[in-house]
Formats: C-alpha cells, sequence, structure tokens
C-alpha cells in the first residue's frame, strides 16, 4: 500500500538582477541595466507606482540630467530659515531648486525602465529573499499569488523599512527621522522662498517646513525619537489650519548603511540609508547610488563574479562620490539634533549669523546637494559656532 504524496512544482523564471522598489533609485538601475541588455525584473509593492507620496519633492537641477520628467510644479531661489525668536535670515541663491509632484516624477523614472525593457511589476511585494553561491532567489505576493524567481543579482530599493535589508540580515540604519506632512489649501503667496522652521515648538531633532507649490503648501516636520503631530500641529497653526488636502508621512534613515553590498546582493537609496542627513532629501543620492550599483553590477557579470567581495566595489563607487559630503553633514545634523531644542542657544546662533558677510558667503556657496562647504565656511568666519554645537554654549 502507497500513501499519497503531494509533490509541489514550483517554476522559477531567470533573470540577471531583481530590483525590488519601483522608486527614483530602483528604477533608474532598472534602466540601466535594462538598457545595456540585462534581463531585469522589477518588483513594486503597491497598485500603483509613485504612491503614496512620502516626499518633499524639492529636488536640485542636477536630478533633471538623469531622468527626463515634466514633474515640476514650481522653481524656488531661496528659504526663510525662523529661529524660536520669531526672526529669520533669507537665503537666496541663482540657481534654482525644483518643487515637483513626486508621484509623477517616480512615474517617469519608472517609464524609462519599462521603456529600456524592464520587466516591472505592481501590486508584487517582496516576501522573502535569500542567496547562495549558486543565485538569489526572491519569494513575493503579486495580485495575491505567490511567485518565485530567480537571479544572479538582488537589489534591495524598497526604501527606510526594505524587506531585502531584512531578509538578507543587513544591519538596520542607525538613525531614523519620522516626518509628518499634508498638502494644505493654504497659498503662499510667496511662491519663490521654501519656509524651514527650528526650535523646541517646531522640532525635536530636526525641522519644519512649508514648500510653495503652486496652489497649494506641503506643510510638514521631521523629528527624532518622539510623535511629529504635536510639532506639525504647531506649525500649521501658523498658516490658519487651513484645510488639509491629503496627509502623508514616512521614516528617512538619515545614516548611511557601514556595508551596503553582500553576497550577490546590493541595497541603494534609502534602504541603505544613502540619504542627505540634513534635509532628508533622497532622491538625489538614490540615483547616484543606482548609477554606482550598474556599475558595479556590470563589471561582476563581466567578470562571472558575484561574490561579496566582487561588489564591494559598489560602495567603493558611490562613496567616492558624495560619501564624503554624507559622512560631514551627519556629524553636523548629529550636533544640530543635540541642541536643536534649546531655544536660547538658537538665538545665540541668530545673532551670530545674521550679518551682510555671513549671509551673503552662505548665498554664493549654498548648494542642496552639498552643503558641508557652506557650513565650514561660515564656521571658519564664526569659530564661536564651533562651541555652540560641540558644548551647547
Amino acid at each position: 500500500m502507497c500513501n499519497n504524496i503531494n509533490i509541489i512544482l514550483i517554476s522559477f523564471i531567470v533573470y540577471d538582477v531583481i530590483v525590488s522598489g519601483a522608486g527614483p533609485s530602483g528604477s533608474y538601475l532598472s534602466y540601466l541595466l535594462s538598457r545595456n541588455g540585462y534581463k531585469v525584473l522589477q518588483l513594486e509593492e503597491h497598485r500603483e507606482v509613485g504612491k503614496p507620496v512620502e516626499c518633499t519633492g524639492l529636488v536640485s537641477e542636477r536630478v533633471f540630467k538623469y531622468v527626463n520628467s515634466r514633474s515640476m510644479v514650481n522653481e524656488v531661489h531661496g528659504a526663510n530659515v525662523f529661529f524660536p525668536n520669531g526672526k529669520s535670515i533669507h537665503i537666496s541663491k541663482g540657481e534654482k531648486t525644483i518643487v515637483m509632484y513626486r508621484d509623477d516624477f517616480d512615474k517617469d523614472v519608472s517609464a524609462m525602465a519599462i521603456g529600456a525593457g524592464a520587466d516591472t511589476r505592481i501590486n508584487a511585494r517582496v516576501l522573502d529573499a535569500k542567496v547562495n553561491d549558486s543565485y538569489g532567489e526572491v519569494k513575493y505576493r503579486e495580485n495575491g499569488e505567490i511567485k518565485y524567481a530567480r537571479a544572479n543579482i538582488i537589489v534591495g530599493a524598497d526604501g527606510a523599512n526594505s524587506r531585502i535589508r531584512l531578509s538578507l540580515n543587513y544591519e538596520r540604519p542607525k538613525k531614523i527621522i519620522s516626518t509628518y506632512q499634508v498638502d494644505s489649501s493654504f497659498h503662499l503667496d510667496d511662491q519663490d522662498d521654501v519656509n524651514v522652521f527650528i526650535g523646541s515648538e517646531n522640532s525635536k531633532g530636526f525641522f519644519g517646513w512649508a514648500v510653495p507649490s503652486g496652489e497649494i503648501t506641503r506643510i510638514g516636520v521631521g523629528v527624532d525619537h518622539v510623535t511629529a503631530i504635536k510639532y506639525f500641529r504647531n506649525i500649521n497653526v501658523k498658516f490658519n489650519r487651513s484645510q488639509i488636502l491629503g496627509i502623508n508621512a514616512g521614516p528617512i534613515p538619515i545614516n548611511y548603511l557601514s556595508k551596503t553590498y553582500g553576497n550577490r546582493s546590493l541595497l541603494l537609496g534609502d534602504a541603505a540609508g544613502i540619504v542627505k542627513p540634513l534635509s532628508g532629501g533622497g532622491i538625489y543620492t538614490g540615483i547616484i547610488s543606482a548609477k554606482n550599483a550598474y556599475t558595479a553590477i556590470d563589471q561582476s557579470f563581466n567578470r562571472n563574479n558575484f561574490s561579496e567581495d566582487a561588489l564591494k566595489a559598489y560602495q567603493k563607487l558611490w562613496k567616492r562620490e558624495i560619501g564624503r559630503e554624507l559622512f560631514i553633514d551627519a556629524k553636523i545634523q548629529q550636533y544640530f539634533s543635540k541642541i536643536s531644542t534649546n531655544d536660547t542657544l538658537l538665538n545665540k546662533i541668530y545673532d551670530t549669523i545674521n550679518r551682510e558677510d555671513i549671509i551673503r558667503r552662505i548665498n554664493s556657496l549654498g548648494d542642496i546637494d552639498y552643503p558641508a562647504k557652506v557650513v565650514f565656511s561660515i564656521l571658519m568666519r564664526k569659530p564661536q559656532l564651533i562651541k555652540y554645537f560641540l558644548f551647547g554654549g
């Protein structure tokens, strides 16, 4: 007598690279790979690329050198930074910063990837991933159906809560900022300046903002280790509690991981903590990480070597381009976080930098993607600021 045995056959589709996530970094990498002949599977967990929106949508013009997009809604040339004493300093520069519809931007990058040949799936959530010496494997749920796929390399471009990072036992980001942002019906008459709010009423560990975005205003706040909603209310009241049209929130990892590569795997953008620590912006840095990931992956295929040792070139490449900037900015952010609720000290800083020569220096050196040089320049001219940041007064 024989027992009935149920045999489940699993059919694997084999790709060169599997990319988890259809944000800017994942889609840009998928585009570069597909354009150059690699077979790419891109998995996006949500039902629509670009949703939910968890971004203010402020980027430099550099981003549009990589991505062909018509997502711009406004352009700004400066910022008003409000201190606890109610006073502000105005920063302006010749080059523009773009305010864009982030969901449209994501769709544009994704369209580039699909147009180049990427096999992009929506509503396809990664459940697990594993690698061995022979292949990488991903288990995912697409439209309710469990599926599997294999590839030579697996890439995690799936955000701050990366499933790839978790499944492959990478370290967690050391510092995560929580954010709360709304689209508000309030219309800012000044469409040329971003508003930034610091001090104990506005944030703990980060800052609040109001970004002119045409007929709406994006109002939000980032905080460290506390609930954001209280601070958001304090900022929102400045705008007459105008009607909220939409709410979005999300975590921002602002320290890059010590290791962003592994055996047959890489992490990009937010999944790797490759984010600008001072602003929380991750679009430009994510695209830079994708560009360098492509180079490392291409080299690995040319050598037919997908080991951890082979893929460590990725980290060397992106660090060579933006690593020093992110490291310095993280240190600055760390010191600012310590004094972010010390209103007396912040007002002293206002008194120190509210000088025509300092503002002129900020305006001449200011760069949304590379802010360290302006900070160093100010510290050289006002060394007492070093004491404020290091010793709190």
